[in-house]
C-alpha cells in the first residue's frame, strides 16, 4: 500500500523537516513530503538547487520530492494535524492508500518497509507516549467523558494506554477516524482558547493540557478500528527503539549549545545524536564549518555527560558508606543490639 508523508512546521522547526525528509532518504521512500508551513520558508529550501518556486517544490533527490503548502489556519499548528492528513488524502495526494504524518522534530531509523507494514489497511498506526499507562477508569477519561457527552460524542470502547501525536498512520480505509479527530480537535481548540502557538494548556491537571494529544486519545475511544501500536521504545522516549526518534521536549537538538547543556547535567539524547546523523544532506539546513562545530560540541557534550554520569555515581556510593556508620550510631544509642542484615 503506497503511503505518503507529511508534516508541519513553523519558525525554527524548518530544522526539524530537514532532518526528517534526510532520514526518509536513507530509508528508501520514494514520493512526496508534503510540507505545510506557517511563516516563510528558509533559505535552504527556496535557493536549493531544484526549487521550482512556482511550484513551490524542491526536487531532494530523483526519487523525493518536498512539497510545500502555505498555510495560515485560526488555531495552532497543533490542532491542524487530522486536517492536514485529510488534505493529503482527499485533495493532494488522490492516489495513495495511506498518510503518514510525523512530527517536524522526529527522524526515522527504520528502513521504510517496516513503516509501510505498519499502517495496514483496516487500523492506525501509533506510539505509546512516555507516559504510557492511562486506564480507562483514570479520573481524566472521566472528566472527557462528561465534557464530550455535552458536545454529542461517547465512547464505544475503553482503553488503557495513551498514544504519542508525533507520529500517526491511517489509511483510506480508515479515513472517517480522521475526521472523528478533526471534529474533536476543534472542540478542543474552541475550548482552550490559546495562541497560534500554543502546544501545552495550562497546567498538568488542565482538562487539555497536552491539547492534541487529549485530543486524539479520547477520539481513539469512539471508534472500534483496530489499533497498531508500539511501545514508547519506538520513538527513543524508553531504551531499545528501532523505528523513530522524536526529540520531545521544548529544547531541540538544532538550537545547539549542547557543551553548556552538558554542564548543566543535560547531555544530549538519543533523538538529538539522530538528527545530527542525518543533518549533513541531501537537505542542508546548515553549512559545513556550522555543521562541523555542531558535531564536534555534541561529542564533547556527549564526553562531559558521561563523566557527569560516573561522578554522580560515585558521589551516590559515597553518601551510602556515610549514612550506614550514622544509622548503625543511631541505632545503639536507642538500645538496639549492633548486627549485620544478612540476606538467606
Amino acid at each position: 500500500m503506497k503511503t505518503a508523508v507529511c508534516t508541519l512546521f513553523e519558525g525554527h522547526y524548518h530544522y526539524g523537516v530537514a532532518g526528517l525528509v534526510n532520514s526518509l532518504s536513507v530509508a528508501g521512500y520514494q514520493g512526496t513530503v508534503w510540507v505545510g508551513h506557517r511563516g516563510p520558508l528558509p533559505s535552504w529550501i527556496v535557493d536549493a538547487d531544484g526549487f521550482d518556486a512556482a511550484a513551490k517544490c524542491l526536487q531532494v533527490t530523483p526519487t523525493i520530492q518536498l512539497q510545500t503548502v502555505e498555510l495560515n489556519p485560526p488555531v495552532s499548528l497543533t490542532f491542524y494535524k487530522p486536517t492536514f492528513m485529510l488534505d493529503v488524502l482527499e485533495r493532494l495526494a488522490p492516489d495513495v492508500g495511506a498518510v503518514s504524518y510525523m512530527d517536524p522534530d522526529m527522524v526515522v531509523k527504520c528502513d521504510w518497509t517496516a513503516i509501510e507494514q505498519w499502517v495496514t489497511p483496516d487500523g492506525v498506526a501509533l506510539v505509546e507516549d512516555l507516559n504510557w499507562s492511562m486506564p480507562s477508569h483514570h479520573p481524566k477519561r472521566a472528566r472527557w467523558q462528561a465534557f464530550f457527552a455535552g458536545h454529542g460524542e461517547k465512547p464505544v470502547r475503553p482503553l488503557e494506554r495513551y498514544y504519542n501525536a508525533g507520529f500517526v498512520g491511517v489509511a483510506r480505509a480508515q479515513i472517517d477516524v480522521l475526521r472523528a479527530w478533526q471534529r474533536i480537535c476543534g472542540i478542543v481548540a474552541a475550548y482552550s482558547g490559546g495562541s497560534l502557538q500554543q502546544r501545552r494548556v495550562g497546567e498538568a491537571d488542565h482538562l487539555f493540557h497536552s491539547a492534541d494529544e487529549d485530543a486524539l486519545n479520547f477520539t481513539l475511544s469512539l471508534s472500534t478500528t483496530r489499533l497498531e501500536t508500539f511501545g514508547p521504545e519506538a520513538m527513543d522516549l524508553a531504551p531499545g527503539g528501532k523505528h523513530l526518534s522524536h526529540a520531545v521536549g521544548s529544547f531541540k537538538p538544532w538550537q545547539g549549545h549542547h557543551v553548556r547543556r552538558a554542564l548543566q547535567g543535560k547531555p544530549p539524547n538519543l533523538a538529538g545524536q539522530w538528527f545530527y546523523r542525518f543533518a549533513a544532506g541531501p537537505l542542508r539546513p546548515f553549512s559545513r564549518l556550522k555543521l562541523a562545530k555542531r558535531r564536534v560540541a555534541m561529542r564533547v557534550a556527549l564526553a562531559l555527560g558521561a563523566l557527569y554520569t560516573v561522578a554522580l555515581a560515585v558521589n551516590n556510593v559515597l553518601l551510602a558508606r556515610k549514612r550506614r556508620p550514622a544509622a548503625r550510631s543511631r541505632r545503639q544509642a536507642k538500645g538496639f543490639p549492633a548486627f549485620e542484615m544478612t540476606s538467606y
